[in-house]
């Protein structure tokens, strides 16, 4: 076995020195020790002397922000967290405004989407009841899947809810195997206070399927329709439906874990397993997480042990390609390969932060880093958010390790949401979501989340050529002789230190992409290639063309010879007769 590298030793010997006085459950049982209300968690600026500083305490604590250039983090403390804490010498500082704004009771706002009708919504909009619409709306396109049950369905007497997939794709033999589609998949709300997350998937559902607020759609956007057609995506609402029904009925639960309560946790609020500490690979490694039942941070009694992390594991694993080979929980198999297919992206709060593996090492970089921190800043640099791919603080059975750990499958995490403001925390107003408020979570991360989806083919190698962000299509000339000019404005969008390539050529194909290099080949428009923006230019003759709806896409090559995500556009009429639009 491959043991966790570059620092881990080393780190597990100062966890030890550290840990003197683990932040036990009997201590949580003991009653107050420290400040705050009874029974409550203090808001408090803990700082921190180094990274390694951070680490060996990391684990224990529900940290909400850190500010690693100011040594401090905001994490909520259990009053023996604080005791514990200013014992092994940290700086410990309240934040009363955050400590009083958490205790605050209420319904949620309810304008976000509640999981089901156990818990009334105003306005009785609900998740499960969207996807069964989006379903019977759009049955050639999508299907519900049943993947697993949230904790409590087990439990007597208590809400059965299941954790609902909803696949995307074209039902059409014409478009191949559903099982041979290049896969994204997309999952939120995993931990339960984190509610924009969910809101901005369900937004993609619709984006994919009747489109949403006057963009996208399959059969209107060709983008859309083309990605419908020949990809496929898993959109996972809400990994973690029972911890949202908790803060739907009162947001000062500010539940993050699920609602396991029978594993020792004496104190029934501060119950439950951290999802993202529970999957099975390098489960409880390396101090980043908590034996502790009532830890925020708490990974539960085995590897892999909740149903919500069972049921997530088992179905991905059906359905996305293992590009690892038969490497077990515990090995680090060598670097994936650059042919590697499909791509995921878990959504959390906040921060504004684009992650990739590893989590579970700060100092150690996984065996496909160049080419994970390449798409992450791609990421970025749509959404503008900070592409330093961790988190600053090691954290163990989280998502995205276990996906690419296991898979070798690119995967990422989205910190959506400022650390202040409106706009900032977990509850943050429902105006953010769509602009109303300051920001725009949806504007923001839509291209990212469309970029993902275009680039799931191949996404370790296509993430290298450059993007084509505008073609179009205009008749030229008359009768016999008339043709379709085709053109294309291509560039290298980066950010984050990664520098844009020369562009070298630009390719289209009819209706479906073939081989890279075996497209109609278009011409720079200034008459030579070389420039990271370019305009290209094809013509096409439509009489070569069939009756029906067709779609042109486009794509870009670099000077390094990797060919970019496609670009879609329809052919307009009178060359093709269309089709109804799919609605």
């Amino acid at each position: 076995m491959e043991q966790p590298t570059l620092g881990f030793v080393a780190r597990v010997i100062l966890i030890l020195v550290v840990l003197l006085v683990p932040a036990t459950t009997a201590a949580a049982a003991a009653g107050p020790v420290g400040p705050g209300g009874s029974g409550g968690r203090v808001v408090a600026r803990i700082t921190f002397e180094s990274q390694h500083h951070l680490n060996a305490v990391a684990g224990e604590l529900d940290i909400w922000e850190i500010h690693p250039e100011d040594g401090y983090v905001v994490a909520a403390l259990s009053r023996p967290q604080w005791e514990w804490l200013t014992d092994l010498g940290y700086g410990v500082e309240p934040d009363a405004g955050r400590t009083a704004a958490q205790a605050v009771q209420g319904l949620l706002d309810p304008r976000f989407y509640y999981f089901d009708d156990q818990v009334t919504n105003a306005n009785g909009r609900y998740v499960v009841d969207v996807l069964r619409e989006i379903e019977a709306a759009y049955p050639d396109l999508s299907e519900l899947i049943d993947v697993g049950d949230a904790w409590m369905a087990d439990q007597p007497g208590e809400p059965h809810r299941d954790l609902w997939v909803l696949r995307v794709t074209r039902e059409d033999a014409a478009h191949g195997p559903i099982e041979e589609k290049p896969g994204f998949f997309l999952s939120a709300a995993m931990h339960a206070r984190e509610v924009a997350t969910a809101e901005l998937v369900i937004r993609y559902l619709w984006y994919l399927t009747g489109g949403y607020d006057g963009e996208g759609g399959y059969g209107v956007d060709p983008d859309v329709t083309w990605l419908v057609d020949h990809h496929v995506a898993y959109v996972l609402v809400m990994q973690n439906p029972d911890g949202h029904a908790d803060n739907e009925r009162d947001v000062s639960n500010n539940r993050r874990k699920n609602m396991d309560w029978d594993d020792g946790c004496p104190i029934r609020t501060w119950s439950g397993v951290d999802l993202n500490r529970n999957h099975s690979f390098l489960w409880g490694c390396c101090g980043g997480s908590s034996s502790d039942p009532c830890s925020e941070t708490y990974r539960g009694p085995a590897a892999g042990s909740e149903p919500e992390t069972a049921g997530f594991e088992a179905f991905v694993s059906a359905v996305l390609r293992d590009q690892n080979g038969p490497n077990g929980d515990n090995e680090i198999a060598p670097a994936a390969s650059i042919t590697t297919t499909g791509l995921f992206i878990s959504l959390h709060s906040y921060g504004d932060l684009v992650l990739w593996p590893w989590a579970f090492d700060t100092f150690g970089n996984a065996p496909n880093h160049a080419e994970l921190q390449t798409i992450g800043r791609k990421f970025a640099s749509f959404n503008g958010y900070d592409a330093t791919g961790t988190i600053h603080y090691d954290v163990d059975g989280a998502i995205d390790d276990w996906v690419y750990g296991k898979l070798g499958i690119p995967s990422f995490t989205f910190e959506v949401g400022p650390v202040g403001g409106a706009c900032g925390g977990f509850f943050p107003s429902y105006d953010c979501i769509d602009g109303y408020a300051g920001r725009d979570f949806w504007a923001e991360n839509r291209p990212a989340l469309l970029y993902a989806h275009k680039i799931a083919g191949s996404p370790y190698h296509t993430a290298y050529g450059p993007d084509v962000p505008d073609v179009t299509v205009t008749p030229s000339g008359q009768g016999p002789a008339a043709s379709l000019q085709i053109t294309a404005t291509l560039g290298d969008q980066r950010c984050c230190g990664d520098t844009p390539r020369p562009i070298a050529g630009a390719e289209l194909f009819v209706d479906a992409a073939g081989e890279p290099g075996t497209g109609i080949a278009m011409m720079a428009v200034d008459g030579g290639w070389g420039g990271t923006s370019e305009e290209a230019v094809a013509a096409l003759d439509p009489t070569q063309l069939s009756a029906g709806r067709h779609l042109v896409l486009v794509h870009g090559q670099s000077d390094e010879g990797v060919w970019g995500p496609f670009s879609a556009a329809f052919l307009p009429l009178p060359y093709c007769v269309y089709l109804p639009a799919f609605r």
